[in-house]
């Protein structure tokens, strides 16, 4: 801070304290000139006057009020902690909503019907859901995808080829499934 800064604030403080102590002799003039007209209203500014200089005097009052105006703030903060609280748990009631109703169909293979609160339990949901997406995906992937995708490409056929097709892909399917039998009977030590 340079020395015209501090000339300057220096002189804003003198300003203002001139500033109140003509504020204050002011006020006292007039409480004076009212003082003739009403002796009670005379002993209340007085006593006002005393209770200022004493809470400007009083180092005990001071701190009252300082621990006072942090029991205000306390509370206040606290209030506004609530409120927020409250806002979280609205916007979680929301989330765990949102996430029932994209997933319904999820919840309902497990025979569940309703919103789960606790987030690790959906989690666990999720992760036994995409367990069993996995083991739909290898069964489909060697079972009803040969058979559809060999369906589609037999109905673009016309005629002779389409019946030649269509005995070829049976005796291929039993072939496979003769195999698969055949191999799961060996794997279990009915066949040698």
């Amino acid at each position: 801070m340079t020395s015209e800064e501090l000339e300057k604030k220096i002189e804003e403080r003198a300003n203002e304290k001139e500033a109140y102590a003509k504020a204050r002799a002011e006020a006292e003039a007039k409480e004076v000139a009212l003082i003739a007209q009403d002796p009670r209203k005379a002993l209340d500014t007085k006593l006002n006057q005393e209770i200022a200089n004493h809470i400007d005097s009083s180092q005990e009052v001071q701190e009252r009020i300082g621990e006072t105006a942090m029991k205000v703030v306390d509370k206040g903060l606290q209030a506004q902690e609530n409120k927020a609280t409250a806002g979280v748990i609205d916007s979680e009631d929301e989330i765990i909503e949102a996430d029932f109703k994209k997933n319904s169909q999820e919840y309902l293979y497990h025979g569940i019907d309703h919103k789960i609160d606790k987030k690790w339990k959906r989690n666990l949901l999720h992760v036994i859901n995409d367990i069993w997406f996995v083991v739909w995906a290898i069964v489909s992937f060697f079972t009803i995808v040969p058979i559809s995708t060999f369906l589609s490409r037999i109905g673009a056929l016309k005629g002779f080829i389409k019946g030649v097709a269509v005995v070829l892909g049976i005796v291929m399917l039993l072939a496979c499934l003769a195999g698969l039998v055949y191999a799961c009977l060996k794997w279990v030590g009915v066949m040698p």
